[in-house]
């Protein structure tokens, strides 16, 4: 059997750089941490982390900077490393479902000829008057009165088209000049 014998600088090297590895693994390893956590608060904020635990988004964070950082560690250093691929992709932002809420402000009005704004419904008929219509009790008020525009259900409406509609003004109201 023969000896292979190598240049005391290139043992001196591989010497150097097998001790620079064991003394990064610890920066390497808090590194990872930091990136899975900052990876953690965007999947948290954008809720995009599929009911998965921190724990189980840990680990697979872990799993993927590993085989990131395994296939680094093999290639040559050529440059700074790209960033790593986000954790989760953004998932596109739900469609709101219907539902029933305790107060229906201006901006729920959706019915015929009802609008959200009173400039909305004064641009429908400039020569009517704008009453606002409570839409449980079917009753309407003039601007200037206290519940004009401040039930919880309603709508800014013409007053002719609340009449059409079946609606009654408030008992006692009349339009204030």
């Amino acid at each position: 059997m023969s000896k292979i014998m190598m240049p005391a600088g290139l043992a001196a090297l591989l010497a150097v750089g097998a001790l620079a590895f064991l003394i990064s693994a610890p920066a390497q390893a808090e590194s990872v941490m930091k990136e899975c956590g900052a990876e953690w608060k965007t999947a948290k904020a954008n809720n995009t982390t599929n009911g998965q635990t921190w724990q189980d988004f840990l680990k697979d964070c872990k799993g993927r900077h590993a085989s990131t950082s395994a296939s680094a560690a093999s290639a040559p250093a050529a440059g700074p490393a790209p960033p790593p691929p986000p954790a989760v992709a953004p998932a596109p932002a739900p469609k709101p479902t219907p539902t029933r809420v305790a107060k229906v402000t201006p901006a729920a009005a959706t019915g015929a000829g009802e609008f959200t704004s009173e400039a909305e419904a004064k641009g429908h008929c400039p020569s009517d008057t704008v009453v606002w219509v409570n839409t449980k009790s079917h009753k309407y008020h003039y601007a200037g009165h206290k519940s004009y525009g401040t039930t919880k259900q309603g709508a800014y409406m013409c007053e002719a088209d609340a009449k059409t509609g079946g609606d009654v003004a408030a008992k006692g109201e009349k339009v204030k000049s």
